[in-house]
C-alpha cells in the first residue's frame, strides 16, 4: 500500500513538471470569434482588457482614427489605439515588428495594397485573416478573405473655370493637348498606383481600352511597337503626366485654386481638404458625362490580425463594427465623406452626400486582383518606372 501511494505521489509530481496544455492560439481564437455574437466578443474582449491588453493598431487611412473613438463610447470598457501608418512603409514596418518580440507591437492592421500584405505578412503567417460568418450574406466572398471594410476610389477630377474639357474618353488623355495639364501621382512611389495601371493589362482592361481605343479613332487597334493595348496607352498616358504633387490633399488643393482646365486623377474623398471657395471649381469627370474606358480606379483597406497580438477578440470586434452601419455609417465616419464606399450591401450612401453608391463605380473603374497583380509585377513595374518622368 505505502509503495502504491508513493508510486502515486511520484506520478504526481512528474506531471506537475510537464507544462499546461498551450494557450489559445490567435488563430483558433479568431475562428471561435467569427461564430459569436458581439455581445459575447465584448464579454471576452473585456477580459483580455483586464488581463492588461490594450488593442493597438495601424491604418492608412486616417478616418479609422475617428471609427475607434466611436468605437470605445459603444464598448467603454475597452481601449484602442490608433496609430496613422504611410503606405510606402506600411509592410517594411509590420514584416520587421510582427513576431520579433518588441514590446508593445500593433495588433492588427487596416492597409492598402493587397498584394504585398499577401506577399509580405499573410504567406509568411505574420497576420491572419478574420471574417464574422453573421456578415457573410451581406458582403460578397471576394470581400471576406481577407476582410475588406472599406472601398476607396481615385477619379478624374478637372478644374472647370473654362467649362467642360469635353473627355468622354480616355484615349484623350494620351493625345498633345494634354500633356503635363494631367496630375497624378507618381506610380513608383504609390503601391495603389502602380498597381492600378499593372491592372490594365489585364485581359479584361486590355479589351476595354481597345474598344475604347476603336470608339476614339475608328479603327480596330493594331500590334506595332507595343505587344498590347494597354501597354500602347501607359507609355503614352505616362508621357503627357504631371507629377508636381506629391499627394492626393496637396493635388486636390492644387487643381481647385490652379489653371482652369487642368486634370488629375487623384483620391476623390481628398475634396474634403479643398478650401470651400475653391471646392466648386471641380468636376468629376465621370459624373458629368460616361468615360469610354475607365474614369478612375477602386482600391481596398483590408483588416488583418497580427500573430502576436494578446487581444484577438478585440481585434474581431473591431472588425465587425466597422463592418457594420453603426461603425461606418456612425458620425464623421467613412460614410460621412465622399469617396468610401462599404462592402457590406445593406450599406448605403447617404443621399445630401454628391457621389454615387458602390454598385454605380464597378462598371467604370479599375479594381485591383491580388493574383494577377503578384504573378505581373515584375515585367510591368519595370516598363512603368522606365516611363516615370
Amino acid at each position: 500500500m505505502k509503495r502504491f501511494l508513493s508510486l502515486i505521489l511520484v506520478a504526481i509530481m512528474v506531471l506537475g513538471m510537464i507544462p499546461a496544455a498551450s494557450a489559445e492560439t490567435v488563430q483558433e481564437a479568431l475562428a471561435a470569434a467569427a461564430k459569436m455574437t458581439n455581445e459575447e466578443l465584448y464579454a471576452k474582449a473585456k477580459e483580455e482588457a483586464k488581463a492588461g491588453a490594450q488593442m493597438k493598431f495601424y491604418s492608412t487611412t486616417s478616418f479609422a482614427e475617428k471609427a475607434a473613438a466611436n468605437f470605445m463610447t459603444v464598448y467603454p470598457e475597452l481601449a484602442l489605439v490608433y496609430n496613422e501608418i504611410d503606405d510606402a512603409e506600411t509592410y517594411t514596418i509590420l514584416g520587421n515588428t510582427i513576431g520579433s518580440g518588441v514590446k508593445d507591437t500593433a495588433d492588427m492592421g487596416l492597409t492598402q495594397n493587397g498584394p504585398d500584405l499577401q506577399t509580405y505578412l499573410l504567406d509568411e503567417e505574420l497576420a491572419y485573416t478574420y471574417f464574422p460568418e453573421a456578415l457573410k450574406d451581406v458582403v460578397d466572398e471576394k470581400n471576406q478573405n481577407p476582410a475588406i471594410v472599406t472601398y476607396i476610389n481615385s477619379l478624374l477630377i478637372y478644374h472647370n473655370g473654362n467649362g467642360s474639357v469635353g473627355v468622354n474618353n480616355i484615349w484623350q488623355l494620351t493625345e498633345a493637348e494634354w500633356k503635363d495639364k494631367v496630375f497624378f501621382k507618381n506610380p513608383t512611389n504609390e503601391t495603389v498606383n502602380i498597381n492600378f495601371l499593372i491592372m490594365l493589362t489585364s485581359p479584361e482592361w486590355n479589351a476595354k481600352l481597345e474598344a475604347a481605343y476603336q470608339a476614339r479613332y475608328g479603327k480596330a487597334w493594331e500590334k506595332g511597337e507595343f505587344d498590347t493595348c494597354a501597354l500602347q496607352f501607359i507609355d503614352a498616358f505616362l508621357k503627357n503626366v504631371n507629377y508636381t504633387y506629391t499627394s492626393a490633399s496637396k493635388m486636390a488643393a492644387g487643381i481647385a485654386s490652379g489653371a482652369a482646365g487642368n486634370m488629375g486623377l487623384f483620391v476623390f474623398s481628398k475634396l474634403r481638404k479643398v478650401d470651400e471657395a475653391d471646392r466648386g471649381n471641380l468636376t468629376v469627370l465621370q459624373l458629368e458625362n460616361k468615360v469610354e474606358g475607365f474614369s478612375g480606379f477602386m482600391y481596398p483597406i483590408y483588416a488583418t490580425v497580427f500573430k502576436d497580438t494578446d487581444c484577438p477578440y478585440t481585434c474581431a470586434l473591431f472588425i465587425n463594427y466597422l463592418l457594420s452601419e453603426e461603425g461606418f455609417a456612425g458620425p464623421k465616419s467613412w460614410n460621412s465623406s465622399q469617396g468610401y464606399y462599404s462592402p457590406n450591401k445593406t450599406i448605403a450612401k447617404p443621399e445630401d452626400i454628391q457621389d454615387e453608391a458602390y454598385d454605380y463605380w464597378t462598371d467604370c473603374l479599375v479594381f485591383e486582383d491580388l493574383e494577377y497583380i503578384n504573378e505581373h509585377f515584375v515585367d510591368v513595374y519595370e516598363f512603368i518606372a522606365t516611363r516615370v518622368g
